[in-house]
């Protein structure tokens, strides 16, 4: 999607070309998002006069725009000849020339203006008044007359452009901070409970005799995956690495002052998973 020669161009990812009624219905809307985004004041034609201007009241030829951000109507003035530059059955040289109508020559400004437009010129410049109405549509971009708010500066005054690349920039989220935003996250997911008991991690042994259970008491290791320990304190060495007293004193603590032994443990029939 890209601004050329003040229209919207969009290429469809099928290569086909889209449909005209549909960018008539579309393109308004999506010229003001990306004008939006881009902070882009732009200019829309809106009609032209004849006059004569200034102290010296030079003839020329204004055209009337209005903001597409700010809806504030603005214009710029053209030199041009409003006479006659030859006689003819409509009029003798030097005449006025019929409300509306004026001529330019090739190397005026407002010649170089509708070259920029890329529009089709008439076979005669003195018809043009005819094909004003095609520079509706268009959008333009111009620099303020310099003292004047509401003057544009006529020298300035071209169709807009904007890039595909310009426009997707303005739309694309800023990466860097969602990454960044994204580790911070992972990072705090990874992070463990400091205050979660270690413990959880001996949650494999199980018991497989009801009746030793019943001769010592109440047993303190579940197989629940929400149940821990809950004495004595586990020892620092790992299970597998222990003596049998040292395993024993671990898992085993003395029950109504009775002293755990091989044998009596042997019953209890304790294995690891």
């Amino acid at each position: 999607m890209s601004i050329e020669l003040g229209r919207l161009a969009i290429s469809a990812a099928s290569g086909k070309s889209v449909p005209t009624d549909w960018l008539q219905t579309h393109s308004p809307m999506l010229l003001s998002e990306i004008l939006t985004a881009l902070s882009i004041n732009a200019y829309e034609y809106a009609s032209y006069t004849t006059g004569f201007y200034g102290r010296i009241k030079a003839p020329g030829v204004t055209l009337q725009f209005v903001s597409t951000v700010t809806g504030i109507n603005t214009y710029t003035i053209f030199n041009a000849d409003l006479s006659r530059d030859r006689t003819t059955k409509a009029g003798a040289k030097g005449t006025p020339l019929p409300k509306g109508h004026f001529r330019i020559g090739k190397r005026s400004h407002f010649y170089r203006f509708w070259c920029s437009t890329q529009l089709p010129l008439p076979k005669r410049l003195s018809s043009l008044h005819d094909y004003m109405g095609n520079l509706q549509g268009i959008l333009f971009t111009a620099d303020k007359a310099q003292g004047q708010e509401n003057r544009l500066d006529a020298g300035s005054l071209a169709p807009l452009s904007i890039s595909a690349a310009e426009i997707h920039k303005a739309f694309q989220p800023d990466n860097s901070r969602t990454i960044t935003g994204q580790t911070t996250d992972n990072y705090q997911t990874r992070v463990p409970d400091k205050d979660m008991p270690q413990t959880q991690q001996n949650r494999g042994l199980q018991g497989s005799s009801a009746t030793c259970a019943t001769n010592h008491g109440e047993a303190v290791i579940s197989t629940r995956d929400n149940t821990v320990l809950t004495s004595p304190t586990p020892a620092h060495k790992r299970p597998e690495e222990q003596t049998t007293e040292e395993w024993l004193a671990d898992y085993f603590p003395a029950a109504n002052n009775k002293v755990i032994t091989p044998e009596l443990a042997a019953c209890e029939n304790w294995k690891w998973n």
